[in-house]
């Protein structure tokens, strides 16, 4: 089979002699022709900014287009499609609401509809709101409060702002008096004042690489070490490796007779 190298200029399946020298008919030679162009084709369109380089789909349409009048072949066209009769006939009325006859108006509900069509009743452990127990005479409502009144309930001006001007400012946002300045705490502030210590016990953490000892990397392990060292050696799970009979259960263990201490450790845990 010939190898196929991609990027030559052979073809993929071998030209035969006689395709080669065959000579083309009148009707090939027709159909070979390039598709001709309409007489609307426009070869160098506009392209606009927001068409990403294509020619824009807007046309731009002659004058004489706008005073024109539709043929009646196209006024005929343009009319919505009719209503078939059959649908007319099977739905008179162009309401969405549907005829109701006369005998589902006024039926006779049965046992099963007049129990669900019952309202759902409240649970008997249902508590009802509460009534408010502030209860506003109308003589507070419609009272008038005093000069005294009026002046309590005015805000507090304060004389000193707790706001500072721009810039780096030492001073505490409140003032500090001079007596709490040269106070000297007492015991007891001095003894809530201490920082919490570490527990007695407390081992601080490991660093990530611990120093390995001379010893350690010198030490040579005992044959008992070696020994339990070594992976249990497994035999392949092959087709002749395979027994047959691991699961088999001996003909003792069938009749044997649980002991009372084994039927009591059975029963499940009561929860």
């Amino acid at each position: 089979m010939r190898k196929l190298v991609w990027g030559n200029q052979d073809t993929i399946r071998p030209l035969s002699f006689n395709a080669l020298n065959a000579k083309l008919t009148k009707r090939v030679e027709r159909l070979a022709e390039p598709k001709k162009l309409s007489k609307l084709h426009i070869p160098n369109r506009p392209e606009y900014h927001n068409s990403w380089g294509r020619g824009s789909i807007i046309w731009e349409l002659p004058t004489k287009s706008f005073f024109s009048y539709p043929s009646p072949r196209i006024e005929s066209l343009a009319e919505p499609k009719q209503l078939q009769e059959e649908y007319l006939q099977k739905r008179p009325y162009s309401s969405p609401e549907w005829h109701v006859k006369d005998p589902s108006v006024t039926p006779e509900a049965s046992v099963r509809i007049v129990q669900l069509s019952v309202a759902k009743s409240t649970h008997p452990d249902f508590v009802a709101p509460k009534q408010v127990e502030t209860q506003i005479t109308p003589a507070a409502l419609h009272a008038h409060p005093s000069l005294r009144v009026i002046s309590l309930s005015e805000p507090k001006v304060k004389t000193e702002t707790l706001y500072f001007e721009r810039g780096r400012n030492d001073l505490p946002i409140r003032p500090v008096s001079t007596a709490a300045m040269t106070a000297q705490p007492s015991p007891r502030t001095l003894f809530l004042a201490k920082a919490k210590s570490v527990h007695s016990d407390y081992l601080p953490v490991r660093p990530v690489q611990q120093p390995v000892s001379r010893a350690a990397l010198k030490y040579v392990p005992s044959p008992r070490i070696e020994v339990l060292s070594t992976p249990s050696a497994r035999t392949p799970l092959t087709v002749n490796a395979i027994n047959l009979d691991a699961f088999k259960v001996k003909d003792a263990a069938k009749v044997a007779v649980c002991s009372p201490r084994i039927v009591k450790l059975a029963e499940p845990i009561k929860r």
